[in-house]
């Protein structure tokens, strides 16, 4: 090939402006034995395009194994959400025939009344009793009460470390990536 019509698609190349034919002519030209020595360092730089363009080739596409992946992802959160939709289905029929039962047992069905009888005569005397007996529950769960304050402290301190509880959720977020190690080998390259 004439040697001008080479360092001007030289000139061109180093401009930007070749176009991926013309290209193609320089790595041919650079990939023969016999090269003009003032074109050396050129060649050098067309041999490294050459190997470069072979060891990319070589790369197998891992794109479609991602998208792949992806979609078996999405897939399951579907069908995870949608076996939740049918469990709260499930518990909806349940509490409904449930409460239907209770219903028509206790309340429908209802044959024996019980009768409730006042143990007291004195209504005055019996307010007295039920007002003497709820004070000493309420004196009861006070004391018992106080015996949780320090509790109430730790309750404090651990509501300033409910913050990092939204950093966990971002590292959960980063799970998924962890199965797409294979492709640091292809990036290492």
């Amino acid at each position: 090939m004439d040697l001008k019509k080479i360092k001007a698609l030289l000139e061109k190349f180093y401009k930007g402006k070749t176009t991926l034919d013309e290209e193609k002519i320089l790595r041919e030209y650079f990939n023969n034995e016999v090269v003009d020595n003032t074109l050396i360092a050129d060649k050098d730089i067309f041999l490294y395009q050459v190997q470069e363009l072979e060891s990319d080739n070589n790369i197998s596409d891992i794109s479609d194994e991602i998208w792949n992946s992806l979609n078996k992802e999405d897939n399951s959160i579907k069908n995870k959400h949608l076996r939740f939709v049918y469990l709260r289905i499930a518990a909806s029929v349940i509490i409904l025939l449930g409460s239907y039962f209770v219903l028509k047992n206790q309340v429908f069905d209802k044959q024996e009344t019980i009768q409730f009888t006042d143990t007291y005569d004195n209504p005055e005397l019996a307010y007295q009793q039920a007002k003497e007996a709820l004070l000493y529950v309420s004196a009861m769960l006070n004391n018992g009460a106080n015996h949780l304050e320090p509790i109430q402290k730790i309750n404090e301190g651990t509501k300033e470390l409910n913050k990092l509880s939204s950093f966990n959720d971002g590292l959960k977020e980063l799970n998924p990536i962890n199965k797409y190690n294979i492709a640091n080998k292809y990036f290492k390259q």
